[in-house]
Parts: structure tokens; sequence; C-alpha cells
């Protein structure tokens, strides 16, 4: 097993997207594990993780190629963002507040903010295929079905708005930000509708030629993301979110990863500490005995580990699944989506195999060849925003 398929990568690429005339569309995916986003002009992701490291004057050197430095230019505060961060956090490191990390309720600390910044300025930054127009910004963003009705989203929508006064350094290149958000210019969907609005447009926001058949059909999106699992149908053409299980995304898997390896080898590795891990598939510690004082090194491979674990969880998701909506014996579709089914769906695709009246789909469906499962929301609320905003240019309803 390839363990680093499972860490979060850290990836920008240049690409042109379709876009509107009077703004400048941005789609964040703001999840427990990564940010994923989508602009007229790039694709991006980063794991959600910062660590401040003191302010400007403190920071010496040029950071390396793949490092990103968030400067807030209100604090003078500077943090490393994504696996720069990641990497700089040691196995004993117990400071990290759980809360502020995976909370629900975490989009008022401050690594949060520096997070969804560090995507705003990802997103409007100039690449290749485009430089950033200064146009108003338009953000579209969204949350599991479930949050939808309490007050996460008033809170997400406080926290995304307002003015924005930052610099983004990735490697020699440093560009500064100062802009406003205002609140009407921010919206929040059900998350997994990014996945149906995905799998039912192309690249030109047009709807593909499968798409009203999902709409007329039964269908049901299975997200399963780092924190949760939301299960989202499309039955008899109303659109309603049913259930959101916080016990079957990648946090699940690496909490049974690293209690085993902490069982097996007597680790203390955590959420945090084990993407390290996963970059080389082992976790390396030098240790000394009585008997021979020089210290030596010793390697505790996990790819084991992770193998069953990732079976183990996979197979009760579907049970989860099977329970919740009566064997899907209704349903025409069942759609696969979010980072943590990549790796389980030949399992799943062949746990179903013998439903003839069941269609497997993962939300890339007609993408694939250029668009990775972990951007399917991102892809999906950027083209339903760029369509909506197209329609108000053209003086159609909003």
């Amino acid at each position: 097993m390839n363990t680093t398929n499972y860490r979060t990568r850290t990836e920008m690429k240049a690409e042109k997207h379709a876009s509107c005339r009077s703004r400048w569309p941005i789609a964040l995916d703001i999840g427990y594990s990564g940010v994923k986003g989508y602009s007229p002009n790039s694709l991006f992701c980063f794991p959600s993780y910062a660590k401040r490291i003191g302010k400007k004057k403190d920071v010496i050197g040029l950071p390396a190629k793949d490092e990103i430095l968030y400067h807030d230019f209100e604090t003078d505060d500077v943090w490393r963002v994504g696996a720069c961060a990641q990497k700089s956090t040691s196995i004993n490191d117990t400071s990290e507040s759980q809360s502020e990390l995976f909370g629900r309720h975490r989009y008022a600390s401050s690594l949060f903010k520096v997070i969804a910044r560090t995507g705003l300025g990802l997103g409007v930054m100039n690449t290749s295929c485009g430089a950033y127009n200064k146009m108003p910004c338009y953000l579209q963003t969204g949350l599991p079905p479930a949050y939808l009705k309490g007050s996460d989203k008033q809170e997400l929508v406080n926290t995304l708005s307002g003015r924005h006064r930052f610099m983004i350094q990735m490697g020699d290149k440093a560009m500064p930000y100062d802009f406003t958000l205002k609140p009407e210019d921010i919206d929040v969907m059900a998350q997994p509708e990014g996945t149906l609005m995905s799998l039912s447009m192309d690249d030109n926001c047009r709807s593909v030629r499968a798409a009203r058949d999902y709409f007329s059909s039964n269908l049901l999106i299975a997200d399963a993301g780092f924190e949760t699992l939301d299960l989202y149908e499309l039955y008899n053409r109303i659109i309603r979110g049913r259930e959101t299980f916080t016990n079957f995304g990648m946090r699940e898997i690496f909490n049974r990863v690293c209690t085993r390896a902490n069982e097996q080898y007597h680790l203390s590795l955590d959420q945090t500490s084990i993407q390290n891990v996963l970059e080389t598939g082992e976790a390396v510690r030098y240790v000394s005995t009585p008997e021979e004082r020089r210290p030596h090194k010793v390697a505790y491979p996990i790819s084991d580990i992770l193998k069953k674990v990732v079976k183990e969880v996979c197979e009760e998701a579907v049970d989860k699944i099977m329970g919740a909506f009566n064997g899907l014996d209704e349903y025409k579709y069942l759609v696969l989506t979010g980072g943590t089914f990549a790796p389980w769906e030949e399992t799943i695709r062949d746990y179903f195999s013998a439903m003839d009246s069941l269609t497997i789909l993962m939300g890339n469906e007609n993408c694939r060849e250029h668009t990775d499962l972990i951007y399917t929301n991102a892809r999906g609320y950027y083209l339903c925003m760029v369509s909506r905003l197209r329609r108000k240019e053209a003086g159609g309803v909003k």
C-alpha cells in the first residue's frame, strides 16, 4: 500500500476555467483535511493546517519552494500553512486544540481564519492562465447538509466577510492582498450539492446529456471526507439531505491507525503527526538500550495497519448506507464523492456488483481525465456559481 496516497496533497495548477464578465468567482471547499479551490485561472489544494511561527521580524531566509507563508498585516503574525506547517510539528507536540482543528464551530479560530484567507489569496493569485482583473470577488463555499440548519452558515459567512489584509509567500514569490468581501457576495450550499452540480455540468457550465436522467431519478450521493460521511439524496425530484455521520471519514481511519500503532509500537501518533509518517510509510525513532548506549535507528511500518483499517471502515460505511436507505432498492444511482471514497471505489463496486438496478458513479464521472475526486465539490460550487452569475448578467433570474 502506498501510504502517501492518504496524505493531503499540496498543489496549485494553472488552468483556465469558465468565468463571467462582472465578478471574479472563487469556489472554496474548506474541509477538515484540506482546502480545495477553483478560480478562473487555477485549481489548488493544501492541508487544513497552520502554525504560527512569530512576527515578521523573527523570520529569516526564504521559504522552501513548496512552503506557504501567511503574513497577517493587522497583527504582523507569520504562519506556516499546509504541509510545511505539518512538517514543523513534532510527534511530541501536544499543544494543538482538537476543537480548533476538528470542532464543528471552528470558524472563529485563528487557524481557520488563516487557512480560509490563504484559500482566498490563492484564488486571486496570478498564474500563467491569467491575472486577477481587480473585479469584485464572489465566493461559493459549502457545509455538510445537517450543518446548514444551525448557526454554522452565519458563523462561516461572518469569518469570510469583511476586509482582508495579508500577504501570501510561496517560495520566493510574495503577493500582498487587500480586498473586501461583502456578506451578500458569499453563498453557502450543501457540500454534496457541489458534487451533483459537478456531475451534471461540463467545463463550460452546460448540462451534460445524462443530467436530465440524474435529476429525474432517485439518486443518492455519499460524500466521505475527512470528518464526515454525508448522505444526500435526490428523491422524486426533491433535493434533501438525510444524514451526516462523523465516524466514517478519514479522521476515523487515522484515529484507528494511531491507536493501533501506539499500542503495537508504543508511539505517540496523533492526527497531525501521522501526516509526516504517511510520507514514508513508517515512523522512525532513534533509541538506545542499557547494553548499547549509542542510539540506533528503528523504523515502525504502518502500511499493514492502514490497509486493514481502510477496509474495515469502508465495510462499516457501506453497512450504514444500506441500513439507512433500505438496501438502496429505490435508487437508480449511487454517487461516491470525497477524498475518502477514492481508495474505496473498487471495494464498493464489487460489493454492489450483483445489483443490476443500481449504477455506481464517481463524483468526477464526466471529468476524470483532468479533475481528481478531491475537487468534485469545489468544481461543482464553481460551475454552479458561474452559471448563476452569467444568468444574472444576461438579465435572467438569480
